[in-house]
């Protein structure tokens, strides 16, 4: 669905998402991507208009994939950190009590949302702009 449905701030997210640095890595990487690629481009295919997930639930979905391609860790151990680390639920855009995303639904979302859309795609689109932050270098 082409909604966004994003949830307001609790109270635990000003309180515990305070405490993460301005310079964390995940912080600068989310202040210099410009995530509206992912709903114009890249999820209005896999979406429908009147029924479905939300398009905030999708990009959650592909934050948690990127987040498992950056540090290189497998479904199961990547929502694992999920559940233990308040900077990755910050990245993905969780308050600090939602419940997680099942780790089945990674591997469904990879094949039957993303059919046509690969995540070297969306990883290769999420480099370039932070390779023009100065975030990363172009090499």
């Amino acid at each position: 669905m082409l909604r966004d449905d994003s949830k307001q701030p609790s109270l635990l997210h000003s309180i515990l998402y305070s405490k993460i640095p301005e310079n964390h890595i995940l912080k600068k990487i989310d202040s210099a991507i410009n995530w509206s690629f992912l709903r114009s481009y890249l999820l209005e295919s896999s979406c429908c208009k009147h029924y479905g997930r939300t398009v905030h639930e999708q990009e959650v979905m592909l934050r948690i994939l990127f987040l498992k391609h950056l540090f290189k860790l497998s479904d199961e151990k990547v929502m694992e950190e999920l559940g233990m680390r308040m900077d990755y639920k910050w990245f993905i855009g969780l308050n600090p009590e939602d419940p997680l995303p099942e780790t089945s639904l990674l591997t469904k979302f990879r094949t039957q949302r993303l059919k046509g859309t690969t995540m070297d795609a969306i990883i290769a689109e999420i480099l370039r702009q932070c390779a023009e932050k100065g975030i990363i270098k172009k090499q």
